[in-house]
């Protein structure tokens, strides 16, 4: 037996389709009124034979071709919207977002699979351009000089520590004197003068 759609599974005793088909597949809950009329549709148009019955409950939905089922026609083979039948109705001249607000209103009774969802993302994902991002070139500074470094002579530096900051020095820093005189620009005689002073008793 050939299986054409998911209405294969509820054909009658004689290999066709009555009344009691559609009841079946309408209580199993998995498909509305819409996708079942489709399915059928399918099947008659496929050669199998519907029952007066059937026709009559069928008339009361909207199948393929139907103004309040546009996407009917594009039905898949379980009843819903696959990727191939996603991209059948964009070879018809539906537009990616049109599909997915007519599926979204309701009205054919199907639902779009992962692999056509996918698809519906891809095709509606705005690029760059479209975002209007302006990547800008980014112009890194050139390195700041190392400061200068202690030799044992005068600091090449000139005055200046290791994190490149200039600091005061006193007289004569770079030069090896060896004592106080020299390194520190005071001579002798100031000091004796000013120790000769701080000893005067002010109240004798």
């Amino acid at each position: 037996m050939t299986w054409l759609n998911f209405m294969s599974d509820f054909k009658g005793s004689g290999g066709n389709f009555g009344k009691k088909s559609w009841t079946d597949a309408f209580n199993t809950g998995i498909w509305s009124g819409n996708q079942i009329k489709v399915a059928l549709q399918n099947q008659g148009a496929a050669g199998y034979s519907l029952g007066e019955k059937l026709v009559a409950e069928m008339n009361k939905y909207q199948g393929a071709g139907h103004a309040d089922n546009p996407l009917g026609k594009y039905q898949g083979a379980k009843g819903n919207l696959g990727l191939a039948s996603y991209n059948a109705a964009k070879g018809g001249g539906w537009k990616a977002q049109d599909i997915y607000d007519e599926i979204q209103s309701g009205r054919s009774g199907m639902f779009m699979t992962d692999k056509a969802m996918n698809q519906y993302l891809a095709d509606t994902k705005p690029s760059d351009e479209l975002l209007g991002y302006d990547f800008p070139t980014i112009n890194l500074p050139e390195p700041a000089p190392l400061p200068g470094t202690q030799t044992g002579q005068a600091n090449v530096g000139a005055g200046y520590n290791a994190l490149g900051i200039r600091t005061p020095r006193p007289a004569g820093h770079d030069l090896n004197t060896g004592g106080t005189k020299k390194a520190f620009g005071r001579d002798k005689k100031n000091k004796d003068r000013i120790a000769a002073q701080l000893s005067i008793n002010p109240l004798t």
